[in-house]
């Protein structure tokens, strides 16, 4: 999932996401400590989409932040 699809998605759906990557991270650290996973940097790409994910999710909660308190000087 790239940035432009996550800014399409409301903030519960991408929580939802984070939440799942988590989950699929730790999984995925298992299989590796175990020797089921052979690609060891199928972690580091989770850690990366939950960076972008989490980023995306600030970006959204700062501009409604922002929003709010222009609709509160008025």
């Amino acid at each position: 999932m790239n940035t432009a699809q996550m800014r399409k998605m409301k903030v519960e759906e991408i929580e939802k996401e984070i939440t799942q990557a988590y989950v699929e991270l730790k999984n995925t650290r298992d299989e590796i400590s175990s020797g089921k996973e052979k690609d060891v940097s199928k972690s580091l790409k989770i850690r990366r989409n939950i960076a972008r994910m989490l980023t995306v999710l600030n970006e959204m909660r700062q501009a409604d932040e922002q929003s709010n308190s222009k609709k509160e000087e008025k």
